[in-house]
């Protein structure tokens, strides 16, 4: 899909700069004071900071009636110095927030960038063409966040008393998400509820990552838990986003990775679930795979511990340790439109297997099996390249006559190719994704139009998102198309009515 902002702006050029410091809180404001990173390669670029993969570029949103409308160019914005050449300022100070996703966001991507060319020589690529990820840290008043392939960066925003750009961790889940986008572009186009799922608990787990990469916050950690223990207690590491949480009501986070949730096929859950059940809501259902990958790190630090480290280094390597296997399990995924969390499980063997020395097979299995994610007779993972190599082929069905508002409607989905001519899972991708889709259609998270819509059409007037659209395509035929955003979505409604006029921090 190709909507674009009214008014682009060009790409900012390479930078080849130096090493500057900039506010980097891990966590938010609500779990842990502000820290500090060092950026490697930073240009100033006349007050829109710069390193050779993300660049400082505002936003400002366009609301109209309430409704986001679109984003326009905000030069005005800039991120000036201090008199050292850094970017550090204290909390509540007008660039606070922008030092601090520039922080989070560029070291996300360096930390991804560094493993992934250790364990492959690759580098990542964005999705959109560009070799800079846009960062608006100002984007307006409204209790979100997100990533928009169309508009090439991430977006944060101010809501009451805090900014989701105040929070270390909502950056770089936001990060993540342009992240996967980069690697497996076809999950933010495909339409299965656990797809969707994957995007955020693939978000939730490289902010959990770069968290453990703070020695600040591990040692927050070691004293909120009984010695380290992950399992003992909830903490600021297993859940995610307290300062937007706390603003909208949801104490301790707006969700958390420190739970028991077993797999369910989503089809059969409410779309909304509680602290204790899971509903079938993409941010909702993430919930199980990020408790799953929890849980891996827990049983990594468990083992740490009891080979004689301290509790903080136990944590410290375990974080390490986990970004092998994170990125082990995305080399080792399909490049197709559509996952599930049980092919996770089987990439996340595979990755500890190929990348890791295969050290982590028990605990894997163990932890998979317990979610339900992985059958008991589970087999290790062999240390071998995955098989499907080649490139994802295009594959349309058309939703039959039971499909209600969907029948007649053509969708295509992207299968991946092996060198030898096969297809993957043909028909497993084609099942989830007409599953997906008709949940969104049940959810109301379907925009059904008459012509391509623009950006606006995506907001509903309670604030919501729609998911995706149905409309005319080149043929005259009607399509299912995936918007390729991926919104926060936390807040809406009509008992959370506001001005965006925006605020002072």
């Amino acid at each position: 899909m190709n909507i674009t902002s009214a008014l682009p702006t060009p790409s900012a050029p390479r930078a080849t700069g130096s090493d500057k410091t900039f506010n980097n809180n891990p966590q938010d404001p609500d779990a842990l004071p502000n820290d500090v990173v060092t950026i490697p390669n930073v240009s100033a670029n006349a007050g829109k900071p710069s390193t050779d993969t993300v660049v400082l570029d505002n936003k400002k949103a366009i609301f109209v009636m309430g409704n986001l409308v679109g984003l326009r160019p905000d030069p005005k914005y800039k991120l000036t110095p201090n008199e050292d050449g850094n970017y550090v300022y204290p909390q509540g100070h007008p660039s606070a927030t922008g030092a601090n996703v520039f922080g989070a966001a560029a070291a996300t991507v360096n930390k991804y960038n560094e493993v992934l060319g250790e364990l492959t020589g690759k580098q990542i690529e964005w999705s959109f063409g560009d070799k800079q990820l846009k960062l608006s840290p100002e984007t307006g008043e409204w209790p979100n966040a997100f990533y928009a392939r169309q508009f090439k960066g991430v977006h944060f925003f101010d809501y009451k008393t805090t900014s989701t750009g105040d929070s270390g961790e909502v950056a770089s889940h936001e990060t993540g998400h342009a992240v996967l986008d980069a690697i497996r572009s076809g999950f933010m186009e495909g339409s299965g509820t656990e797809t969707g799922a994957f995007h955020e608990a693939f978000g939730d787990s490289l902010a959990m990552l770069m968290t453990l990469g703070n020695a600040k916050a591990v040692e927050a950690i070691v004293g909120q838990t009984e010695g380290g223990d992950l399992s003992s207690k909830r903490n600021m590491l297993s859940d995610m986003g307290e300062a937007f949480g706390n603003v909208l009501g949801k104490e301790g986070g707006i969700r958390t990775s420190f739970n028991n949730f077993v797999y369910a096929d989503p089809a059969t859950l409410p779309e909304s679930g509680d602290q204790d059940h899971l509903g079938h809501e993409i941010h909702d259902f993430s919930r199980l795979w990020s408790g799953a990958f929890y849980d891996v790190l827990d049983g990594i630090a468990d083992a740490n511990r009891a080979a004689g480290m301290s509790p903080k280094d136990a944590l410290l390597a375990a974080g390490e340790e986990g970004w092998k296997l994170l990125v082990g399990q995305m080399e080792n995924s399909a490049v197709s439109s559509e996952t599930t969390f049980k092919e996770m499980a089987v990439n996340l063997l595979a990755g500890d297997a190929q990348f890791n020395g295969g050290q982590r097979q028990e605990l894997i299995r163990n932890v998979m099996v317990r979610r339900e994610l992985l059958p008991k007779d589970a087999e290790p993972a062999p240390p071998t390249m995955r098989l499907f190599q080649g490139e994802s082929v295009p594959q349309q069905f058309t939703f039959g006559q039971d499909a209600g508002t969907l029948a007649g409607v053509k969708m295509t989905s992207l299968v991946e190719s092996s060198p030898f001519g096969l297809l993957r899972g043909e028909d497993s991708v084609i099942a989830e994704a007409e599953k997906g889709a008709r949940l969104m259609v049940a959810d109301g998270k379907v925009l059904f139009s008459e012509q391509t819509p623009s950006f606006g059409d995506f907001f509903k007037a309670d604030g919501g998102v729609y998911s995706a659209y149905v409309a005319p395509n080149a043929q005259g035929e009607r399509e299912f198309k995936r918007i390729p955003m991926a919104f926060c979505d936390f807040g809406h409604g009509p008992d959370q009515v506001h001005d965006h006029e925006g605020h002072s921090h």
